[in-house]
């Protein structure tokens, strides 16, 4: 479960209700899996991109 240690901040929208502790093993299942792991690798990568592009010279970030 390394991948806890790079999350700073997780928000599950839950509308208001409480999860069932199914819920919760299925959210933490979800975390561990690959395609969670690519989602994040793609944003990264993206926000890289976002970064070093020359229209960033023109935005506030």
């Amino acid at each position: 479960m390394s991948t806890y240690k790079e999350i700073e901040h997780l928000h599950i929208n839950t509308g208001g209700k409480e999860l069932t502790q199914e819920q919760i093993e299925e959210a933490k299942a979800f975390i561990d899996s690959q395609g969670f792991k690519d989602m994040i690798r793609e944003a990264k990568e993206s926000r890289q991109r976002v970064k070093e592009s020359k229209i960033t010279d023109r935005t506030k970030m």
